[in-house]
């Protein structure tokens, strides 16, 4: 049965959010009885300005593990082209450790050549992405279930034992959208995150995905915005702090329209029941809600109470 449990607030960091307002939402998403806490890992802001304060990923981690007892918590999505992928498996196993096997793992083939770009990362075309994207997966697969591992690639090469040793095998997430992505991926993972699926698209993704994954058990889940109201009136004062904060040109109630097209969460606390509901349908499992204007607590609260109490 869905309830709050099968769901986690998505932050993103690199928008603007110092490690104590990722230390107060995963102290707020574990009091409101989430089940995950998410967080994105960027270098860089991924919209125009590139000055605000943004806690790097993996030390915030460490620092949600230390501040928390029961939510589970990781990146959604690290890009395997920002570490090499045997310090990236140790990095996650001694977290996965130190946290009692909170920690899930979430992996990406990278898009933002910005970022790589800035921090003197090599960015290559995206077959080649797709190629390191599974090569690193091949070996850190094996060390987050306990096993050695013994690989020699074309862009990397792994002769090394797990340590620390996990005593369960690690949860591990895809994210992506290019069936190349879940090819390479789902043989791999235990999920698979889309951000805000649209329904036709989505349906022959998740195909692709199923049949990469094979006869395993995996999740599928959503990450996706989301702006709820007790009426319309509210509704459109969420909406309106959004586009304030991103610089959104146009009326408010376009850019709801546009939202809804993006497949977002956005309506009325009855329109989100029914929203929810149909990605039920298509056999979401899993919602990640991102947090993308933090000061306005109001939202998260409607929707920690919608969750609660409409499920």
């Amino acid at each position: 049965m869905f309830s709050i449990a099968d769901c986690g607030l998505m932050l993103e960091p690199q928008l603007g959010m110092g490690l104590s307002e990722v230390l107060d939402w995963a102290r707020y998403a574990e009091d409101r009885g989430y089940g995950f806490l998410r967080r994105s890992d960027h270098f860089l802001p991924t919209t125009a300005s590139k000055t605000v304060d943004s806690a790097e990923c993996w030390t915030s981690l460490g620092a949600v593990a230390a501040e928390t007892r029961r939510i589970k918590f990781g990146p959604l999505v690290t890009p395997v082209g920002f570490r090499n992928p045997v310090l990236l498996a140790k990095m996650a196993c001694t977290l996965g450790s130190f946290s009692e096997g909170r920690l899930e793992l979430g992996l990406g083939a990278g898009w933002f050549k910005e970022e790589y770009e800035a921090y003197g990362l090599p960015f290559p075309g995206f077959k080649t992405r797709v190629k390191q994207f599974e090569e690193a997966l091949k070996i850190i697969r094996p060390l987050t279930e306990g096993k050695r591992t013994d690989f020699d690639g074309t862009y990397f090469h792994a002769h090394t034992e797990p340590s620390p040793k996990l005593n369960k095998r690690m949860h591990l997430i895809i994210g992506g959208k290019n069936p190349a992505v879940l090819m390479a991926g789902g043989g791999f993972a235990d999920e698979w995150n889309i951000l805000n699926p649209i329904q036709e698209p989505f349906g022959k993704l998740r195909e692709v995905f199923r049949k990469s994954a094979g006869e395993r058990r995996v999740w599928i889940s959503q990450m996706g915005s989301f702006f709820l109201g007790e009426d319309l009136g509210e509704l459109r004062d969420h909406v309106q702090q959004y586009m304030k904060r991103f610089g959104v040109a146009g009326d408010v109630d376009s850019a709801i329209k546009r939202l809804l097209e993006r497949g977002s969460f956005c309506g009325t606390v009855d329109e989100f029941v029914s929203i929810v509901n149909r990605r039920l349908e298509m056999e979401l499992e899993r919602f990640y809600f991102q947090l993308l204007v933090p000061e306005d607590k109001r939202n998260a609260d409607l929707l920690s109470d919608t969750l609660k109490n409409k499920f």
